[in-house]
């Protein structure tokens, strides 16, 4: 059964699912990791500050990852490469035909399969490091898994043509991905400024040719 956009019930089903367990331990991690500074008994100043360049590495880390799986989308497989293609392909071909396409998904359609792709490090981090001996790593994951997460729900804003008030404050100072930036790669052949957390590595990738270079190595 599918909706009239294509989105069919059983992957609403998965992506609601991966929403909530995705929220569920994200929460955990961010606790785990709450707890540990505490533990530490570490000042205010030096935990503020260490966050603050964690989070600035994981959003630039979050930004990357969302130019390179873009890129991958755009290029490589089609949609009906199976489970591939429909959870991750489908919607960025579509969205070259139908830029407002994005604008018309609902949060869970937007935000599924962000959350799915991000279970299996999620898990790992868990299994693999302790609060008490890795709570900056965990700190980290947190604030980039939360990066990629909110990627296709900022990507969508800069679709909408009247986003939320507060939105449009921080796409004005590009902090998230700013509209007329975004507009770059909707510029045939739809080549370029793939990345579209914040945007900010687009112009340094492009001077470098950097997924111009990669198309061709996998090529």
């Amino acid at each position: 059964m599918e909706n009239s956009n294509g989105y069919a019930l059983w992957q609403k089903l998965l992506d609601t699912a991966s929403i909530a367990v995705f929220g569920v331990f994200i929460m955990l991690l961010l606790w785990s990791a709450v707890e540990s500074y505490a533990a530490a008994a570490a000042t205010v100043e030096s935990v503020g500050l260490r966050i603050t360049v964690l989070a600035l590495l994981a959003w630039v880390s979050a930004d990357f990852v969302s130019g390179l799986v873009h890129f991958l989308a755009d290029n490589f497989g089609s949609p009906q490469t199976p489970v591939f293609g429909k959870v991750f392909i489908h919607a960025f071909r579509e969205h070259h035909v139908d830029a407002k396409a994005i604008t018309r998904h609902s949060f869970i359609e937007t935000n599924g399969a962000n959350c799915l792709v991000s279970l299996p490090p999620l898990f790992y981090i868990f299994a693999t490091t302790t609060a008490t001996d890795d709570y900056w790593l965990r700190t980290y994951t947190a604030l980039f898994l939360l990066g990629i997460f909110l990627t296709n729900q900022i990507h969508k804003w800069s679709h909408m043509d009247a986003p939320p008030r507060f939105v449009s404050a921080l796409q004005d100072i590009h902090l998230i991905l700013p509209r007329a930036h975004h507009a770059v790669h909707h510029t045939a052949p739809h080549d370029k400024y793939y990345c579209i957390t914040c945007g900010w590595l687009n112009w340094p990738l492009q001077k470098l040719q950097f997924f111009q270079f990669l198309k061709k190595l996998l090529s």
